[in-house]
């Protein structure tokens, strides 16, 4: 059970990892582009719940030898840390991570369609 719990939290800072790295590549074509101010900060802050999810996922590892220190083997507030809050709170990080840049996108269509508007209106 043990070398399960190892591959889940592996697993927890592969996922967010490969995220950041694909965000970063995405921000990267999008950059230089003008406007789509949302959509930028969205990825920003998809960025930034990434790294956070490998941050926490990472303190899993800490948690489960601070649980193995203290001979908290199945039991105890270090393993029930390391087993079950720990990863629960990366697998969180790595949705927010797919969510904002999205939500972030929609925004920024929004906005491109009330400019396309308005443009629309003073032509006339």
């Amino acid at each position: 059970m043990d070398e399960s719990l190892r591959d889940v939290k592996k697993v927890c800072v592969l996922i967010n990892a490969v995220g950041a790295a694909a965000l970063l590549a995405f921000l990267q074509a999008i950059w230089s582009s003008g406007g789509a101010l949302s959509l930028k900060r969205g990825v920003l802050w998809g960025l930034v719940a990434f790294a956070a999810g490998v941050a926490v996922a990472t303190l899993g590892y800490l948690a489960h030898h601070w649980a193995l220190r203290k001979n908290q083997i199945k039991a105890g507030l270090f393993f029930q840390l390391a087993h079950v809050w720990i990863p629960s709170l990366a697998v969180v990080c790595f949705v927010l991570g797919l969510i904002l840049p999205v939500l972030g996108g929609f925004d920024s269509l929004s906005g491109q369609a009330r400019g396309a508007v308005t443009d629309s209106i003073r032509r006339r």
